[in-house]
């Protein structure tokens, strides 16, 4: 249905028309984009479907000016990074400009929503994806222009320095929105200082060693090629409905997985789907289980503190295959960040079931900092669960990226910043206390 013209204004109107795209947002982002729907839509705002349809002609153009309002009304409460001088300090007016941004529970639905979208590979291009990603690129060539001038002057090919800078930082955002229950009971201030710092040590250590031509060659998402499922083909009924919904996962998220959708890419008809599950939400919940063993088999194994108390290098060779891992696991990553993103699509117990994985991952992490830090400063009793926080938000924050932008990554010098940059805001927490 055609949205009205009117030559004009008309207050009542716009007032609704904002309370459809907000309501449409909080739904987004609990639902993802398939499992919204305008009935949903309808409930939540009191109206009825002419209603929303005299201002909106389908759902894809009513989230994308949702995604579109939320975003303008965030920017215009968040300062440019590019309005302010840098302080005398980079990383003080890091740990500023990080506090200035809005928790990812406060008026950051659509990003959430955002994050959704551009994890998934549609086989069709939405207007709303697409305004997300171009929102998003626009973030890395602002903040990518902010760090570049804290770069040195000669340094060479400082303005790509600068966007992979610029990445980082959006990497750490995102990861925010899919913080587990272990994070709630640290100091949120605090946490945002080290990363400050990490981000201070990684800038300067990329600074030091330089960037070698070929490790930011650009590629679009758009181009990149479709994720295939691993492993061999499915034995038997169970296994080609589990790789089924999978790949419904990965195009549309959890939301968009229906039985019909599913038997489709089985090849199946439904009734050989309830001889193995039970119900959709069967289905799911064993496609969840199968992606927490997977998320559990990549567990790192750490070694003990070196001689020289330096433990960068240690942490180093123990990430290196997992950042490198990003790249080929992109299957069951793609079905866990979904399902971390996603709090409505799928029964809360599985996305629990996952963070619990994700969780015991950062304890055990956890415990190692605490056997490599020194002993002499009891002060910092909590540091070691600080710095796996770091660790963690920092590699979510890079699996997502690496999710959404499609973009060839050189694992060895991500893993070299990370490490070079935890370590240095050891030690300044070292130096603080």
């Amino acid at each position: 249905m055609a949205q009205r013209k009117t030559d004009r204004p008309n207050p009542q109107g716009q007032r609704t028309r904002e309370l459809i795209l907000d309501a449409a947002i909080a739904l987004a982002a609990r639902h993802g984009y398939e499992g919204t729907k305008v009935s949903m839509i309808r409930q939540a705002t009191g109206l009825s479907a002419s209603s929303i349809y005299w201002h909106f002609p389908d759902k894809d153009q009513l989230l994308s000016a949702a995604l579109e309002r939320a975003f303008r009304v965030q920017a215009q409460g968040t300062p440019n990074w590019l309005d302010s001088g840098p302080l005398e300090s980079r990383r003080e007016d890091l740990f500023a400009k990080l506090l200035a941004f809005p928790p990812a529970d406060e008026g950051m639905d659509y990003w959430r929503f955002g994050l959704q979208l551009a994890v998934v590979r549609p086989q069709t291009e939405s207007v709303t994806r697409t305004r997300f990603l171009q929102i998003r690129s626009e973030s890395f060539t602002w903040l990518g222009q902010w760090w570049e001038r804290s770069l040195p002057e000669g340094m060479e090919r400082r303005q790509e320095a600068g966007v992979l800078m610029g990445r980082l930082t959006v990497a750490i955002r995102d990861s925010s929105f899919i913080r587990r229950r272990g994070s709630e009971a640290l100091d949120e201030r605090w946490v945002t200082w080290l990363l400050a710092g990490c981000l201070d040590a990684a800038a300067d250590r990329l600074a030091q060693r330089g960037l070698e031509p070929g490790r930011l060659a650009e590629t679009s998402s758009a181009s990149a090629p479709r994720p295939k499922s691993s492993g061999e083909e499915p034995a038997g009924p169970r296994e080609a409905f589990l790789r089924a919904a999978e790949e419904t996962i990965e195009e549309s998220g959890y939301g968009g997985v229906t039985v019909a959708r599913v038997c489709e890419k089985a090849g199946l008809p439904a009734s050989s789907l309830y001889w193995s599950f039970k119900d959709k939400d069967e289905l799911l919940a064993s496609v969840v289980a199968d992606a927490c063993r997977r998320w559990e088999e990549g567990r790192p194994v750490f070694v003990s503190r070196p001689a020289d108390g330096n433990w960068a290098p240690v942490l180093k060779g123990v990430l290196l295959p997992t950042v490198a891992g990003f790249a080929t696991g992109t299957s069951v990553l793609r079905l866990g960040l979904l399902l971390l993103l996603q709090r409505g699509a799928v029964p809360e117990a599985e996305r629990r079931r996952l963070e619990q994985v994700l969780q015991d991952m950062q304890d055990m992490t956890t415990q190692w900092f605490r056997t490599v830090l020194p002993e002499e400063q009891p002060d910092l009793a909590l540091l070691p669960a600080y710095l796996s926080e770091c660790l963690f938000r920092l590699l979510e924050g890079l699996m997502l990226s690496r999710q959404i932008d499609g973009q060839p990554w050189d694992p060895e010098l991500l893993t070299d910043l990370v490490c070079a940059a935890l370590f240095r805001a050891a030690v300044l927490a070292g130096q603080k206390a």
